[in-house]
């Protein structure tokens, strides 16, 4: 009865602690639907790029299996060069060789008119894998005029341990027009409106623990009948009426259309790279010293140009201008609104965690008293019911067991003062037996 009594209450025990822990807010999971588009995107192979390990927001375009274009901006840079002490990482998605690898980059080439101000030529070119003997390569778009539509998106490992990707998430965007606000707010684009694509589009975070923001895609691919090309890389993004992409009255991002610079990869790497365009005499510009025109300014009055890796506010840029001469540039500073969707979002937010916090304490401290009462009922029921110390173990017995012919078993111990002398004996000689003795043989 005792033992029956102590299960039911480690059984209810158990109902309890799980019925806390499942009352615990989780944060919720973003659902990636699989359609048409995804699946021709998971066709493709497409990557993402680490820093130190951490996974971030920045683009990149394979070109083959060892080598592809960066996002420029995406690098640290110091006195001017590429910051070697961090590592960079790329892991390449399954598509079509059926496995996913991370490699270190070798060899990393910015362009050598890349403008971090501006954000000209905000392009990398890079190499890893070089002793993979696996080959495959990867066409670039051209000829933007001939795209039927742009598709934006981004990708994400949602499991470093067995590296299991998310399905690419998506937007596309059916109707290419002219925007005047493409213009109006970005100098560069105004000078270079055939080098760049600009869109209103922003993309909900597959990592959502990384910000209340929406932002930029890092990839653009060209549809062209039934597949979709690589065709450019986010660069920057300019915000009107705000400072933030969380809290604006509007807001452009701008992709580099990267087969403009096949030609600088391919002298920068000494390799040659494949392309595609519904026009089948039509070639990419082969000057590999190619540059965009300069902007007569940074940034227009008014707005704020943000660029970098959104999943890392301190490795956001962040531009305004500070007068119609000049402009301000603050690199590795949080950008206000990108770790919380404006005021009262924010505050919901702390709420949020600050129960969470409490409600996670209040749960550990109700688990430790319930393990420390089960340790004592233990003991309790131990001190209690110890048959060797307490006078009622026969009555217990007694109570459990009851012999056929009504008789009740016998004591379950004896004190040595009571035992008959041959009982004390024989337990004194079991003490003295040992492995080699016929007891054990």
């Amino acid at each position: 009865m005792v033992r029956y009594r102590l299960d039911t209450l480690t059984f209810l025990v158990t109902i309890l602690f799980t019925a806390v822990v499942n009352s615990i807010p989780t944060p919720p999971q973003r659902l990636v639907v699989r359609d048409e588009t995804t699946d021709r995107l998971s066709e493709r192979k497409g990557g993402v790029f680490f820093k130190d390990g951490q996974q971030t927001a920045c683009g990149m375009a394979f070109l083959t299996n060892n080598a592809a274009l960066v996002t420029a901006d995406c690098f640290d840079f110091v006195g001017g060069k590429v910051d070697r002490s961090t590592i960079y990482r790329v892991y390449t998605s399954r598509a079509f060789t059926k496995t996913t690898e991370g490699f270190d980059l070798r060899d990393i080439i910015v362009h050598p008119d890349y403008n971090p101000e501006t954000k000209a030529n905000n392009v990398a070119a890079v190499t890893y894998n070089l002793g993979e003997k696996l080959t495959w390569e990867m066409d670039t778009a051209i000829d933007p005029g001939t795209w039927e539509a742009r598709v934006y998106s981004q990708r994400h490992i949602k499991n470093m341990t067995g590296l299991i990707w998310d399905y690419p998430e998506y937007t596309t965007e059916d109707k290419i027009e002219q925007d005047d606000a493409c213009s109006d707010l970005s100098p560069i684009f105004s000078e270079n409106t055939d080098k760049f694509a600009c869109t209103s589009i922003l993309a909900t975070p597959l990592m959502t623990n990384s910000t209340a923001c929406k932002i930029p895609y890092p990839v653009l691919y060209a549809q062209m009948g039934d597949e979709l090309y690589q065709a450019g890389l986010y660069s920057h993004s300019v915000v009107k009426g705000g400072d933030n992409l969380c809290d604006n009255d509007e807001v452009r991002s701008y992709y580099t259309l990267i087969g403009n610079y096949l030609a600088f990869a391919e002298a920068a790497l000494n390799k040659k790279f494949t392309y595609h365009s519904n026009d089948n005499s039509s070639t990419p510009q082969s000057d590999s010293n190619y540059s965009m025109k300069n902007a007569p300014r940074i940034v227009v009055d008014g707005t704020v140009m943000l660029s970098g890796d959104f999943y890392n506010p301190k490795a956001v840029v962040i531009v305004s201008a500070t007068s119609a001469d000049g402009a301000s540039i603050i690199t590795g500073t949080e950008v206000k609104g990108e770790s919380a969707a404006g005021d009262s979002s924010g505050t919901s937010k702390k709420t949020t965690i600050i129960a969470a916090v409490c409600g996670t304490i209040g749960t550990l401290i109700l688990v430790a008293s319930i393990f420390f009462g089960i340790r004592w009922y233990r003991g309790h029921v131990s001190k209690v019911h110890d048959p060797y110390q307490a006078p009622s173990a026969q009555n217990v017995l007694d109570e459990m067991f009851v012999n056929t012919d009504g008789s009740r078993p016998p004591p379950a111990y004896k004190p040595p003062g009571e035992a008959p002398a041959e009982e004390i004996q024989n337990t004194d000689a079991i003490s003295d037996s040992s492995p080699t003795s016929p007891r054990y043989s």
